[in-house]
């Protein structure tokens, strides 16, 4: 069947099931990355492009075998592919089947299905693991999850639909669609297809956004219910009701609404109005202009503060330059280059793990308001969460409160706190280091007698620390100077003292020392400049995945280019 074919009979399914857009304002057609939404017209900031009623996405709550996939307890991205495959092998008994058939004919390329040989090629990156996890993963979680529940239930899936729907294949071929296209709904459906929004591509200067309400019923997904009714009477007499909306969602749809007002009639609803509509669409998810569109323009919309080797591996593509790029480091590299410059492994693995134990007292979460802390921007996402500087300011007595508070965290807490990768410590994009690294680094460094103190007193660590953040936002003008703030006096640094100078050389060497180790690791080069190996790219003629791949081993590679240039200029200037 083809495209406009496929097309036409989606658009008469969406239509039929309630999803709102106007056919004179935007359309769906080819672009350059596959299928995409865009302009037919001059459209403004606020303008709501499409609108999607939770009612027909396709979540692992919403399929015909929602109740077998809630008996084995199959969540996540596995239900969720699980449910999209039994839709598709139904056919034209799904509700979903016009939807599912456009899929079919717009997957998209990721670089688990390149060859053996090809993923070779991108073993200077670290997607290279990424994807070999993935391979591993998928191949496990359908041995032990899909296999056990087609063989346990053969009258849902038979042999002749189990042969040509539901084989290792299949499930690999959907779930680079689920992968790619499955949005955050909310609390009841989870992550979804939502059908139309999910045509919207990714922009790094993205001019949309997508807006859902996320607080709903847990058990039948309503937004108000005689369950939460429920729950409100067991709770405390107290508590605050949770807000329908956040407060930036509920601006967007009450501008989306004027627009669409204006649009038809010239006037702006009334206040009332506003919030009869905001309780009519919260059952939604919706497409919300952020820029004006002018009319050809593609509708696109961020997907996530995410580095390349994520984009690629989640979604199959790759961004030039991608800012939120960063390069893991392994704790076995810090060890070495400390153990090169003092020569004594003992002292390196003692204070190694006083570091590891005690770090939880010392990094909080982000603070943006706090400039004494040195605090800068972090980013939080993805299963592959990556660490932005995220050093909280913290008090003396604050740290020896938040110490004693570990112990009142439940089991679920600290099951998730188990789960995060101590050896692991990442360089960010512009070439700085995380404050784990940071601080890392100055306990393995420091005097004997100023870690005698640091090891007794958490005030005294906690000044320690505090004065290395407060210098790094310095040096690195990550300390903002905007111009309400030009009468405030801006921090002062006492100047180092020798021990202080010996303690801030052996830090730069051994940072110096570690970006060299982690490019040796990935075998990456000198003799280019990564802006050289990007215009070599480009003259390649590579295209898809393997272009995408090389996009990610060259952001890496200025990743370390970044780092290398940052770092010298300190240890030059001391």
């Amino acid at each position: 069947m083809s495209l406009k074919h496929t097309l036409t009979a989606f658009l008469a399914w969406a239509e039929e099931n309630n999803i709102h857009w106007d056919k004179d304002a935007i359309e769906i057609r080819e672009g350059k990355h596959g299928l995409g939404i865009y302009a037919k017209k001059n459209l403004d900031a606020g303008y709501e492009a499409i609108q999607v009623p939770k009612s027909i996405v396709l979540s692992v709550e919403s399929t015909g075998i929602a109740n077998l996939l809630e008996e084995e307890d199959i969540e996540g991205y596995v239900g969720l592919t699980l449910a999209c495959m039994y839709e598709y092998s139904k056919g034209s008994e799904s509700v979903w089947s016009e939807y599912l058939a456009l899929l079919a004919l717009s997957r998209p390329q990721m670089p688990s299905d390149l060859s053996e040989d090809a993923r070779e090629l991108l073993k200077k990156s670290e997607v290279f693991g990424d994807i070999e996890t993935d391979l591993n993963d998928m191949q496990e979680d359908y041995d032990t999850i899909v296999v056990p529940l087609l063989d346990k239930h053969p009258e849902v899936f038979p042999a002749q639909a189990r042969a040509e729907f539901f084989t290792y294949e299949a499930f690999k071929y959907m779930t680079s669609h689920v992968s790619s296209r499955a949005m955050d709904v909310d609390n009841f459906h989870i992550s979804a297809l939502v059908p139309f929004a999910d045509l919207v591509n990714h922009h790094a200067d993205a001019n949309a956004d997508y807006l859902t309400h996320e607080e709903v019923c847990e058990v039948c997904g309503a937004i108000s219910c005689e369950h939460m009714d429920e729950d409100d009477e067991d709770g405390e007499d107290d508590e605050e009701a949770p807000e329908l909306a956040a407060e930036d969602d509920k601006k967007k749809r009450s501008a989306a609404k004027k627009a669409e007002a204006a649009d038809v009639d010239g006037e702006d609803d009334d206040e009332e109005d506003d919030e009869d509509w905001e309780d009519d669409i919260n059952d939604t998810c919706d497409i919300v202009l952020d820029d004006d569109v002018k009319k050809g323009e593609e509708i696109t919309r961020h997907y996530g503060p995410f580095p390349n080797k994520i984009f690629l591996s989640k979604y199959g593509f790759a961004e030039i330059d991608n800012e939120h790029d960063t390069v893991t480091v392994q704790l076995e590299m810090v060890k070495k280059a400390a153990e090169t410059i003092l020569g004594d492994p003992a002292l390196v693995e003692e204070r190694t793990k006083w570091f590891l134990e005690t770090e939880d007292i010392f990094i909080g979460e982000d603070d943006d308001d706090e400039l004494e802390g040195g605090c800068c921007e972090g980013d939080h996402d993805h299963d592959h969460e990556h660490h932005h500087h995220e050093h909280k300011h913290v008090e003396a007595g604050e740290a020896e409160a938040e110490s004693e508070s570990e112990d009142e965290e439940d089991s679920d807490d600290e099951a998730e706190e188990d789960d995060f990768p101590r050896d692991i410590m990442e360089i960010m994009h512009d070439g700085s280091i995380d404050d784990r690294l940071l601080m890392l680094l100055n306990v393995l460094f420091m005097e004997k007698e100023q870690f005698a103190k640091v090891e007794e007193s958490v005030d005294a660590a906690t000044e320690y620390f505090n004065d290395i953040f407060l210098r790094r936002a310095i040096e690195e003008d990550l300390a903002e100077d905007s111009e309400d703030d030009e009468e405030q006096p801006k921090p002062e640094l006492k100047p180092l003292d020798d021990a202080g100078r010996r303690v801030r050389k052996n830090v730069l060497e051994a940072i110096l020392q570690v970006i060299r180790l982690r490019a040796d690791a990935y075998d990456v080069s000198d003799k280019t400049s990564a802006e050289e190996d990007l215009e070599l790219l480009n003259k390649a003629g590579l295209s898809g995945t393997l272009y995408y791949g090389a996009l990610c081993v060259i952001g890496e590679k200025k990743v370390l280019q970044n780092a290398l240039t940052t770092y010298n200029k300190f240890l030059n200037a001391l």
